[in-house]
């Protein structure tokens, strides 16, 4: 079984510089030392595809986040991160590099549903995986969107596109995110396409980590529902990045 306690990082936080949530970064430290976590990563998205302005606000945000919170915070080690999104054309993408955690997740933002097919979404996660992120996040959230009836999508179809995400995360060492608002939220159907590709995922080998998604201080954290589904799968804990001081510490090192 593996007990919150063990649980050391939450890899996947917003603050209000996402502009949809609802806290302060410092705000979300504070809770994640309530839960007695040990790391925290802030992966705000990353909207730097408007003007010249907006770009390098970003960029400079993104690029002194760590930095800054390293010399402020000895209570916590800080993750400088960021969540990008599927499809989205990000100028300068280089000049993130250096970042600790980078994520990417699906969001029907960039993502022309219902005129694509799993097919597509496919291709844009291998593209994605070019820009060296290393963890993709909430894969079954969307899915629903598809048109099943314009591309004769079944259940079989989202099954198998699932497990082609697994193969091929395995494949290229990426991490695959058990996301605790997808199972909380549920939407279209989330929480189980997400217990479906765990299961693949425990006899496949692939990595995990874990993120609440939170976009309220308080929710930093707490993972009630991963726990619950981890433990019902017997996912194995040393495949589990939050689990492992050494890799988490790693990650600062990159």
């Amino acid at each position: 079984m593996i007990r919150q306690d063990e649980i050391l990082a939450d890899l996947h936080t917003h603050t209000n510089f996402s502009l949809h949530a609802y806290s302060t970064v410092k705000e979300n430290i504070d809770e994640a030392c309530n839960k007695n976590l040990q790391f925290l990563a802030i992966t705000d998205h990353f909207y730097g595809d408007g003007t010249e302005l907006q770009q390098k606000n970003e960029i400079t945000r993104i690029k002194y986040l760590q930095r800054t919170l390293d010399r402020s915070e000895k209570r916590i080690h800080i993750l400088g991160g960021a969540e990008f999104n599927l499809n989205q054309s990000v100028p300068l993408y280089y000049k993130m590099r250096n970042l600790s955690w980078k994520i990417i997740g699906l969001h029907s933002w960039f993502v022309d549903f219902p005129n694509i097919t799993l097919d597509d979404v496919y291709d844009m996660f291998k593209k994605a995986a070019k820009k060296k992120v290393q963890a993709f996040a909430h894969i079954e959230r969307e899915l629903h969107r598809v048109d099943e009836e314009k591309h004769g999508v079944i259940d079989e179809d989202v099954k198998k596109f699932l497990r082609d995400i697994c193969d091929f995360t395995k494949e290229k060492d990426i991490y695959l995110e058990v996301n605790e608002s997808s199972i909380i939220n549920n939407d279209g159907g989330s929480a189980e396409r997400l217990e479906y590709w765990l299961s693949y995922a425990k006899e496949n080998g692939n990595k995990i980590c874990m993120g609440t998604d939170s976009h309220y201080c308080l929710a930093v954290g707490d993972f009630t529902k991963s726990l619950e589904l981890l433990n019902n799968v017997d996912f194995p804990k040393d495949r589990i990045l939050n689990c492992n001081y050494d890799m988490l510490i790693s990650l600062k090192a990159n």
